[in-house]
């Protein structure tokens, strides 16, 4: 049937989206046709992207700023876009994984982590701190930590020549920095026992882990940790002993041993020396 105004004339049938300001036709969204929203999508792909392991303050802001744009996109869309829940679930895991990755570029920046080093029981850190300087004194017990900046040999022998000239006695202990006995060992030497069983010696602790291959040259063992090897004027092993000379590693076992191991009198010992002699 074809439309006729009240005066009689033609009139065209209006389009039921015709906008009557604009003169332009909306489009009718269809059920069932809606498109997912493309932001939406990228920005819980980078939501998911910037929680750890991954690094992800950066790719978490873009996926609450996409995310955001995505959800005001659809709402706009009149049913042709869909993917809000998408949107929701990226500027999440964007916020989260920006909290994150803040706090932990946060944390190392004041030093509160330090990825280079592996999880440590209060004792092995204790001994890490016992070894940081190269070089302390307890009373007149002198320790010298070595390190690979010089052949084995040639730091020995230096030290050796320098005990000479100042009269003292040169002990290199073997440690491996994991090793609860050497923890042991480092934490009894401020004890004044131990310093005074030790007077005017020189204990060199030696790092199997840096130097197995010049200590097996030497002769000295790096199966089992500590032994105490007394040097001679030559930096050569002139006799050796292991922590199985006493029981617990407690000062008041180790000193007399020790002692006595220093001054050449140990006599009354568990097991002979590796190396055949005593002084």
């Amino acid at each position: 049937m074809v439309p006729f105004s009240p005066n009689g004339s033609y009139e065209a049938p209006v389009p039921p989206n015709y906008c009557g300001m604009c003169g332009s036709i909306n489009a009718v969204p269809l059920p069932g046709v809606a498109r997912a929203e493309g932001k939406a999508i990228a920005s819980l792909v980078l939501g998911v992207m910037s929680l750890p392991p991954w690094p992800g303050a950066i790719a978490g802001i873009l996926a609450i700023v996409l995310g955001a744009f995505a959800r005001k996109d659809i709402r706009r869309s009149q049913g042709t876009l869909s993917g809000s829940m998408l949107a929701i679930c990226g500027i999440i895991t964007g916020f989260f994984g920006t909290c994150i990755s803040i706090g932990l570029l946060a944390a190392v920046a004041f030093g509160a982590l330090d990825f280079g080093r592996p999880i440590k029981t209060a004792w092995v850190a204790s001994w890490h701190e016992s070894v940081a300087k190269p070089t302390r004194s307890y009373g007149t017990l002198e320790v010298i930590d070595l390190d690979d900046r010089e052949p084995l040999s040639v730091a020995l022998a230096n030290l050796s020549k320098n005990a000479k000239v100042r009269g003292r006695i040169v002990i290199l202990q073997t440690y491996v920095r994991t090793s609860r006995e050497c923890a042991d060992v480092a934490s009894a030497l401020a004890d004044p026992r131990m310093q005074k069983a030790l007077t005017n010696v020189t204990l060199v602790r030696v790092d199997v882990d840096i130097f197995e291959a010049d200590l097996n040259a030497m002769r000295i063992d790096t199966d089992t940790v500590p032994w105490f090897y007394k040097l001679d004027a030559a930096a050569r092993p002139a006799d050796a002993i292991s922590a199985d000379e006493w029981d617990e590693n407690t000062a008041t076992n180790m000193a007399p041993v020790l002692g006595a191991f220093a001054r050449g009198v140990l006599s009354d010992r568990r097991s002979d020396s590796p190396l055949g002699t005593e002084l």
